[in-house]
């Protein structure tokens, strides 16, 4: 592997753990703004799984 592959799979890696930070935010956002799982799933067409573990995780902090 070359310098320049490992940076450019370093950076799709950070793109990735952006988005994956994003959606939770989101998520969380619209959690604490009384929308349900499902809703926030059709609306933002994230994985259920993804939406449980953001309202499990607010739960725990809570």
């Amino acid at each position: 592997m070359t310098l320049i592959m490992r940076d450019l799979e370093n950076r799709e890696i950070g793109i990735e753990e952006g988005r994956s930070q994003r959606d939770r935010e989101i998520a969380e956002k619209m959690l604490k703004k009384g929308k349900t799982v499902e809703e926030i799933v059709d609306l933002c067409d994230f994985s259920a799984e993804l939406v449980e573990s953001v309202k499990e995780s607010l739960l725990v902090s809570q």
